[in-house]
Protein backbone atom coordinates (compact mmCIF):
# COMPACT_ATOMS: atom_id res chain seq x y z
CA UNK A 1 0.00 0.00 0.00
CA UNK A 2 1.61 3.17 -1.40
CA UNK A 3 2.00 5.47 1.59
CA UNK A 4 0.55 8.57 -0.51
CA UNK A 5 -2.65 6.94 -0.07
CA UNK A 6 -2.98 6.47 3.25
CA UNK A 7 -1.75 9.64 3.91
CA UNK A 8 -4.42 11.23 1.43
CA UNK A 9 -7.16 9.12 3.23
CA UNK A 10 -6.06 10.45 6.47
CA UNK A 11 -6.28 13.66 5.70
CA UNK A 12 -9.93 13.29 3.84
CA UNK A 13 -10.76 11.83 7.36
CA UNK A 14 -9.43 14.24 9.76
CA UNK A 15 -10.62 16.46 7.67
CA UNK A 16 -14.02 15.63 7.62
CA UNK A 17 -14.57 16.23 11.75
CA UNK A 18 -14.11 20.37 11.00
CA UNK A 19 -15.91 20.30 7.60
CA UNK A 20 -19.79 21.95 8.44
CA UNK A 21 -20.71 19.35 5.94
CA UNK A 22 -19.02 16.41 5.67
CA UNK A 23 -19.24 14.18 2.49
CA UNK A 24 -20.20 10.32 2.93
CA UNK A 25 -17.89 7.70 1.65
CA UNK A 26 -17.57 3.59 1.78
CA UNK A 27 -15.26 2.07 4.25
CA UNK A 28 -12.14 0.32 2.10
CA UNK A 29 -10.39 -2.46 4.57
CA UNK A 30 -7.38 -2.56 2.48
CA UNK A 31 -7.18 1.28 3.08
CA UNK A 32 -8.56 1.61 5.96
CA UNK A 33 -6.44 -0.97 7.94
CA UNK A 34 -3.44 1.25 7.59
CA UNK A 35 -5.11 4.20 8.50
CA UNK A 36 -5.84 2.43 11.52
CA UNK A 37 -2.15 1.16 11.98
CA UNK A 38 -1.00 4.68 11.89
CA UNK A 39 -3.17 6.87 13.56
CA UNK A 40 -2.71 3.69 16.52
CA UNK A 41 0.73 4.12 16.18
CA UNK A 42 0.59 8.21 16.05
CA UNK A 43 -1.56 7.84 19.57
CA UNK A 44 0.77 5.84 21.22
CA UNK A 45 3.87 8.19 20.61
CA UNK A 46 1.79 10.76 21.77
CA UNK A 47 0.63 8.85 24.75
CA UNK A 48 3.56 7.64 26.27
CA UNK A 49 5.56 11.35 25.07
CA UNK A 50 3.55 13.57 26.92
CA UNK A 51 3.33 11.01 29.63
CA UNK A 52 6.93 10.76 30.05
CA UNK A 53 8.06 13.95 28.95
CA UNK A 54 5.18 16.59 30.43
CA UNK A 55 2.57 14.80 32.54
CA UNK A 56 5.09 13.29 34.80
CA UNK A 57 7.87 16.35 35.17
CA UNK A 58 4.61 18.17 36.16
CA UNK A 59 2.77 15.49 38.50
CA UNK A 60 6.31 16.13 40.61
CA UNK A 61 4.96 19.57 41.07
CA UNK A 62 1.24 18.81 41.48
CA UNK A 63 1.68 16.07 44.48
CA UNK A 64 5.27 16.76 45.94
CA UNK A 65 9.21 16.71 44.86
CA UNK A 66 9.57 13.61 47.29
CA UNK A 67 6.31 12.04 45.65
CA UNK A 68 7.25 8.11 45.75
CA UNK A 69 8.22 7.29 41.48
CA UNK A 70 4.77 4.84 42.08
CA UNK A 71 2.33 7.70 43.14
CA UNK A 72 3.89 9.92 40.08
CA UNK A 73 3.30 7.54 37.69
CA UNK A 74 -0.04 6.17 38.75
CA UNK A 75 -0.56 10.28 38.50
CA UNK A 76 0.51 10.30 35.08
CA UNK A 77 -1.43 7.55 33.76
CA UNK A 78 -4.62 8.58 35.16
CA UNK A 79 -3.92 12.20 33.55
CA UNK A 80 -3.25 10.09 29.76
CA UNK A 81 -6.71 8.31 30.58
CA UNK A 82 -8.20 10.86 31.75
CA UNK A 83 -7.35 13.19 28.48
CA UNK A 84 -7.98 10.13 25.87
CA UNK A 85 -11.47 9.53 27.61
CA UNK A 86 -12.64 13.09 27.93
CA UNK A 87 -11.17 14.23 23.84
CA UNK A 88 -12.92 10.68 22.76
CA UNK A 89 -16.28 11.09 24.71
CA UNK A 90 -16.28 15.07 23.31
CA UNK A 91 -15.86 13.83 19.59
CA UNK A 92 -18.94 10.73 20.17
CA UNK A 93 -21.11 13.32 21.98
CA UNK A 94 -20.44 15.76 18.81
CA UNK A 95 -20.32 13.39 15.64
CA UNK A 96 -22.99 10.51 17.21
CA UNK A 97 -25.76 12.37 18.28
CA UNK A 98 -25.85 14.42 14.45
CA UNK A 99 -26.20 11.37 12.56
CA UNK A 100 -29.52 11.27 10.73
CA UNK A 101 -30.47 7.31 11.45
CA UNK A 102 -29.97 8.19 15.32
CA UNK A 103 -33.21 7.61 16.61
CA UNK A 104 -35.87 6.14 16.75
CA UNK A 105 -33.37 2.91 16.91
CA UNK A 106 -34.96 1.16 14.06
CA UNK A 107 -33.47 3.57 12.06
CA UNK A 108 -30.23 1.17 12.98
CA UNK A 109 -31.46 -1.63 11.28
CA UNK A 110 -33.86 -0.37 8.37
CA UNK A 111 -32.51 -1.14 4.76
CA UNK A 112 -29.35 -2.67 5.98
CA UNK A 113 -29.97 -5.64 3.57
CA UNK A 114 -29.67 -3.41 0.61
CA UNK A 115 -25.77 -2.05 1.95
CA UNK A 116 -27.42 1.72 2.57
CA UNK A 117 -25.27 1.74 6.24
CA UNK A 118 -22.14 0.86 4.40
CA UNK A 119 -22.50 4.38 3.30
CA UNK A 120 -21.08 6.57 6.23
CA UNK A 121 -20.59 10.20 6.64
CA UNK A 122 -16.43 10.68 6.72
CA UNK A 123 -16.58 12.16 10.33
CA UNK A 124 -18.28 8.97 11.29
CA UNK A 125 -16.06 6.85 9.51
CA UNK A 126 -12.65 9.17 10.92
CA UNK A 127 -14.03 8.64 14.97
CA UNK A 128 -14.55 4.95 13.85
CA UNK A 129 -11.27 4.32 12.92
CA UNK A 130 -9.80 6.88 15.65
CA UNK A 131 -11.78 4.84 18.42
CA UNK A 132 -10.54 1.10 17.26
CA UNK A 133 -6.75 2.73 16.93
CA UNK A 134 -7.05 3.92 20.48
CA UNK A 135 -8.13 0.65 21.92
CA UNK A 136 -5.22 -0.81 19.78
CA UNK A 137 -2.58 1.13 21.33
CA UNK A 138 -4.83 1.05 24.69
CA UNK A 139 -3.99 -2.68 24.74
CA UNK A 140 -0.36 -2.34 24.14
CA UNK A 141 0.05 0.09 27.03
CA UNK A 142 -2.62 -1.71 29.71
CA UNK A 143 1.03 -4.57 29.46
CA UNK A 144 2.81 -1.22 30.20
CA UNK A 145 1.22 -0.22 33.16
CA UNK A 146 0.69 -0.78 36.49
CA UNK A 147 -1.37 -4.04 36.86
CA UNK A 148 -4.45 -3.90 39.05
CA UNK A 149 -6.55 -6.66 39.93
CA UNK A 150 -8.66 -6.36 37.08
CA UNK A 151 -6.05 -6.83 34.74
CA UNK A 152 -7.32 -9.47 32.54
CA UNK A 153 -10.64 -7.90 32.53
CA UNK A 154 -9.38 -4.64 31.17
CA UNK A 155 -7.67 -6.32 28.25
CA UNK A 156 -10.65 -8.61 27.45
CA UNK A 157 -12.54 -5.12 27.15
CA UNK A 158 -10.22 -3.56 25.29
CA UNK A 159 -9.54 -6.68 22.67
CA UNK A 160 -13.52 -7.46 22.51
CA UNK A 161 -14.16 -3.86 21.87
CA UNK A 162 -11.27 -3.46 18.71
CA UNK A 163 -13.47 -6.77 17.79
CA UNK A 164 -16.69 -4.89 17.82
CA UNK A 165 -15.74 -1.75 16.43
CA UNK A 166 -13.67 -3.94 13.39
CA UNK A 167 -16.23 -6.60 13.13
CA UNK A 168 -19.24 -3.44 13.14
CA UNK A 169 -17.39 -1.38 10.52
CA UNK A 170 -16.50 -4.21 7.97
CA UNK A 171 -20.46 -5.97 8.08
CA UNK A 172 -22.17 -2.42 7.70
CA UNK A 173 -22.97 -2.74 11.83
CA UNK A 174 -21.45 0.93 12.20
CA UNK A 175 -24.69 2.62 13.29
CA UNK A 176 -24.84 0.37 16.84
CA UNK A 177 -21.52 0.52 16.92
CA UNK A 178 -21.31 3.66 17.04
CA UNK A 179 -23.76 3.96 19.68
CA UNK A 180 -22.03 1.50 21.85
CA UNK A 181 -18.66 3.90 21.21
CA UNK A 182 -20.79 6.31 22.55
CA UNK A 183 -22.30 5.16 25.65
CA UNK A 184 -18.52 3.66 26.98
CA UNK A 185 -16.31 6.97 27.59
CA UNK A 186 -18.24 9.13 29.61
CA UNK A 187 -18.22 7.46 32.99
CA UNK A 188 -14.71 7.01 32.36
CA UNK A 189 -14.09 11.03 32.40
CA UNK A 190 -15.17 11.43 36.06
CA UNK A 191 -13.60 7.74 36.64
CA UNK A 192 -10.20 9.39 36.13
CA UNK A 193 -10.49 12.75 37.66
CA UNK A 194 -11.40 11.32 40.90
CA UNK A 195 -8.57 9.19 40.73
CA UNK A 196 -5.87 12.15 40.02
CA UNK A 197 -7.96 14.63 42.93
CA UNK A 198 -7.06 11.89 45.50
CA UNK A 199 -3.60 11.13 44.46
CA UNK A 200 -3.15 14.58 45.31
CA UNK A 201 -5.41 14.35 48.58
CA UNK A 202 -2.38 11.50 49.37
CA UNK A 203 0.58 13.01 48.36
CA UNK A 204 -0.41 16.30 50.52
CA UNK A 205 -2.02 14.55 53.66
CA UNK A 206 1.41 15.42 55.72
CA UNK A 207 2.55 18.85 54.60
CA UNK A 208 -1.14 20.13 54.04
CA UNK A 209 -3.85 18.33 56.08
CA UNK A 210 -6.63 20.99 54.83
CA UNK A 211 -6.08 20.64 51.29
CA UNK A 212 -5.57 17.08 51.59
CA UNK A 213 -9.06 16.75 53.82
CA UNK A 214 -10.70 19.12 51.05
CA UNK A 215 -9.40 16.79 48.05
CA UNK A 216 -10.65 13.76 49.20
CA UNK A 217 -13.90 15.38 49.49
CA UNK A 218 -13.57 16.29 46.48
CA UNK A 219 -12.42 12.86 44.95
CA UNK A 220 -15.51 11.05 46.86
CA UNK A 221 -18.25 13.26 45.46
CA UNK A 222 -16.90 13.15 42.08
CA UNK A 223 -16.54 9.08 42.73
CA UNK A 224 -20.13 9.45 43.65
CA UNK A 225 -21.11 11.22 40.16
CA UNK A 226 -19.01 8.59 38.21
CA UNK A 227 -21.20 5.75 39.86
CA UNK A 228 -24.10 7.65 38.91
CA UNK A 229 -23.03 8.15 35.05
CA UNK A 230 -21.97 4.52 34.91
CA UNK A 231 -25.10 3.29 35.88
CA UNK A 232 -26.94 5.64 33.46
CA UNK A 233 -24.65 4.72 30.40
CA UNK A 234 -23.87 1.18 30.83
CA UNK A 235 -25.98 -1.02 33.12
CA UNK A 236 -29.27 1.08 31.83
CA UNK A 237 -29.37 2.80 28.56
CA UNK A 238 -26.82 -0.20 27.40
CA UNK A 239 -29.06 -2.97 27.63
CA UNK A 240 -31.00 -1.53 24.91
CA UNK A 241 -28.69 -1.56 22.53
CA UNK A 242 -28.20 -5.02 23.10
CA UNK A 243 -31.72 -5.75 22.59
CA UNK A 244 -32.17 -4.21 19.64
CA UNK A 245 -29.18 -5.95 18.14
CA UNK A 246 -30.67 -9.16 19.39
CA UNK A 247 -34.46 -8.74 19.04
CA UNK A 248 -35.24 -5.49 16.69
CA UNK A 249 -32.73 -6.06 14.81
CA UNK A 250 -34.57 -9.80 13.11
CA UNK A 251 -37.33 -7.71 11.62
CA UNK A 252 -35.30 -5.94 9.12
CA UNK A 253 -32.83 -9.00 8.26
CA UNK A 254 -32.12 -12.64 8.87
CA UNK A 255 -28.18 -13.41 11.18
CA UNK A 256 -25.59 -14.96 9.78
CA UNK A 257 -22.23 -15.96 11.60
CA UNK A 258 -21.16 -12.16 11.44
CA UNK A 259 -24.16 -10.74 12.84
CA UNK A 260 -24.40 -13.12 15.83
CA UNK A 261 -20.97 -12.72 16.55
CA UNK A 262 -21.19 -8.90 16.97
CA UNK A 263 -23.84 -9.95 19.39
CA UNK A 264 -22.46 -12.05 21.34
CA UNK A 265 -19.55 -9.34 21.43
CA UNK A 266 -22.04 -7.03 22.31
CA UNK A 267 -23.12 -9.19 25.35
CA UNK A 268 -20.08 -9.81 26.48
CA UNK A 269 -19.04 -6.23 26.76
CA UNK A 270 -22.15 -6.12 28.28
CA UNK A 271 -20.93 -8.63 31.19
CA UNK A 272 -17.93 -6.98 31.57
CA UNK A 273 -19.85 -3.68 32.47
CA UNK A 274 -22.03 -6.00 35.30
CA UNK A 275 -18.42 -6.93 36.61
CA UNK A 276 -17.24 -3.66 37.02
CA UNK A 277 -20.59 -2.09 38.79
CA UNK A 278 -20.67 -4.97 40.92
CA UNK A 279 -17.29 -3.79 41.89
CA UNK A 280 -18.74 0.11 42.39
CA UNK A 281 -21.03 -1.18 44.72
CA UNK A 282 -18.34 -2.82 47.15
CA UNK A 283 -16.74 0.43 46.98
CA UNK A 284 -20.18 2.64 47.74
CA UNK A 285 -20.51 0.17 50.86
CA UNK A 286 -17.13 0.22 51.61
CA UNK A 287 -17.35 4.50 51.55
CA UNK A 288 -20.57 4.39 54.06
CA UNK A 289 -18.51 2.13 56.36
CA UNK A 290 -15.49 4.23 56.54
CA UNK A 291 -17.02 7.73 54.91
CA UNK A 292 -13.89 7.32 52.03
CA UNK A 293 -13.88 5.30 48.83
CA UNK A 294 -11.17 2.47 48.28
CA UNK A 295 -10.82 1.03 44.78
CA UNK A 296 -11.48 -2.72 45.75
CA UNK A 297 -9.12 -3.80 42.33
CA UNK A 298 -6.29 -2.07 44.72
CA UNK A 299 -3.33 -3.97 45.40
CA UNK A 300 -0.06 -3.45 47.90
CA UNK A 301 1.86 -0.57 46.88
CA UNK A 302 4.44 -0.07 49.20
CA UNK A 303 7.40 -1.33 47.31
CA UNK A 304 8.59 0.64 44.33
CA UNK A 305 9.17 -0.62 40.67
CA UNK A 306 12.64 -2.10 40.22
CA UNK A 307 14.31 1.30 38.65
CA UNK A 308 11.01 2.83 38.50
CA UNK A 309 9.94 0.25 35.83
CA UNK A 310 6.35 0.66 34.43
CA UNK A 311 3.92 -2.33 34.84
CA UNK A 312 7.23 -4.37 36.72
CA UNK A 313 4.95 -5.81 39.74
CA UNK A 314 1.06 -5.00 40.82
CA UNK A 315 0.52 -2.08 42.57
CA UNK A 316 -2.48 -0.08 44.14
CA UNK A 317 -4.12 1.33 41.91
CA UNK A 318 -5.42 3.90 44.12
Amino acid sequence: MRRGVVFEEMGKLLGALVDPAPGSSYPNPAVDLYVAAWFAVSLFVINWSLRLFVVMPLAHVVLRRKARKSQVIKFAQASMELAFYGSFAALGTVIVPAQPWIWPSKHWWINFSSGEHSLMRDDLRCYYVLYGARYVQGVVSVLLEFRRKDFAEMVVHHVVTVAVVAISYLYGWNRVGAVVMLLLDPADVPLHFAKLVKYVSEARAKINPKISAVCAFSADRIFEFFAVVFFVTRVAMYPYVCWSAHIEATRYFPKGIPEWTCVALLETLYALQCYWFFLIIKVAIHMIRTGHAEDVRSDDDEDEPPNGEVGSRPLKED
